[in-house]
């Protein structure tokens, strides 16, 4: 079984390797579009993010997927009230990553079929998912799931001479 995949709770041990990944997904983010300049301090601020998921603040969850002694994928997503709308939770993965070798592995539907397992025990009955528009990786992941696309958000980067 050691070659096995396991998806579990992101736990205190994990915390660099996750970041790790959670690193590696935002640079691809910044290779489909430019407005997703990593900063200097992603390390330290994704340790400290996944510290306050771990901590159980309630609004985080985060799970990740384990093959042997390695972390080969990590999902994060945040709890949300949907004023004005039914159903009023919603639960919006906002980080999602599988390591290349393990991509078409079932890794990435094992992560999603737990966190599904997850929200159902806590009577969640939407999730959502949040990528860049221009990750035909993601969008292709997410269609073949059965979602579809519910809002849309449009952003500028606005220099000096624009203030």
């Amino acid at each position: 079984m050691k070659n096995s995949v396991i998806v579990r709770e992101l736990e205190e041990k994990d915390i660099n390797l996750a970041a790790e990944l959670l690193i590696r997904l935002k640079k691809l983010n910044g290779e489909f579009d430019s407005i997703f300049n990593v900063s200097d301090e992603v390390e330290d601020d994704a340790k400290k993010h996944l510290r306050n998921v771990i901590s159980g603040d309630g609004d985080h969850v985060a799970f990740v997927a384990e093959k042997g002694a390695k972390l080969i994928g990590i999902l994060t997503m945040i709890l949300l009230r949907r004023q004005y709308y039914l159903p009023e939770r919603e639960a919006r993965i906002v980080d999602f990553y599988i390591m290349p070798e393990a991509r078409r592995s079932g890794a990435g539907k094992m992560l999603i079929d737990r966190t599904y397992k997850y929200l159902r025990s806590e009577k969640i009955k939407l999730i959502t998912a949040e990528f860049p528009s221009l990750n035909p990786i993601a969008l292709s992941f997410y269609k073949r799931l059965g979602y579809r696309e519910i809002v849309g958000i449009y952003g500028k980067i606005i220099d000096d001479e624009q203030a």
